[in-house]
């Protein structure tokens, strides 16, 4: 018989939420030790100026450390990220810049968005940059952590 646990071989991990005006930048990342794979959920609500001139907009990023603070790097590697799905970004992260998604239209807000890490650094981190003045938009980053060394996983 087949066992369909994931819930004892994951952990979540609330990264940030907030609703923004500026730039998103969360002190910490999230520690990846005793896991083996990562998916950061994204999701971002109506951006309120999204019709405005000239074009509001919000630019996704991952960075990547071997310290908790400090240290980090844009991810610019598209062996390090993975994306593609029907809710994640379809194209692999700008080389020199590391964004990944750039949320820019009204068909694009109000969505959940998802990419994977398998970067070899400790912590990893979503960065949100505001251009344009988006105005307040509600968002929310979550690391889901899989692969467990150890299972069950504790919260």
């Amino acid at each position: 018989m087949i066992r369909r646990d994931l819930h004892s071989n994951i952990k979540a991990v609330s990264h940030y939420v907030g609703a923004p005006t500026a730039t998103v930048t969360p002190t910490n990342g999230v520690d990846l030790a005793g896991f083996s794979s990562s998916e950061f959920l994204i999701s971002v609500g109506a951006v309120a100026n999204i019709a405005n001139s000239p074009q509001p907009s919000w630019a996704f990023k991952l960075q990547h450390s071997d310290s908790q603070s400090s240290d980090f790097t844009d991810v610019t590697d598209a062996n390090d990220v993975l994306v593609g799905s029907a809710k994640s970004p379809v194209t692999a992260p700008n080389a020199s810049t590391g964004v990944f998604l750039t949320v820019d239209d009204a068909a694009e807000d109000d969505t959940v968005y998802r990419v994977g890490y398998i970067g070899t650094k400790r912590y990893v981190r979503v960065v949100a940059t505001a251009a344009n003045t988006p105005g307040a938009t509600p968002m929310a980053f979550v690391a889901v952590l899989g692969n467990p060394a150890l299972a069950p996983t504790s919260d």
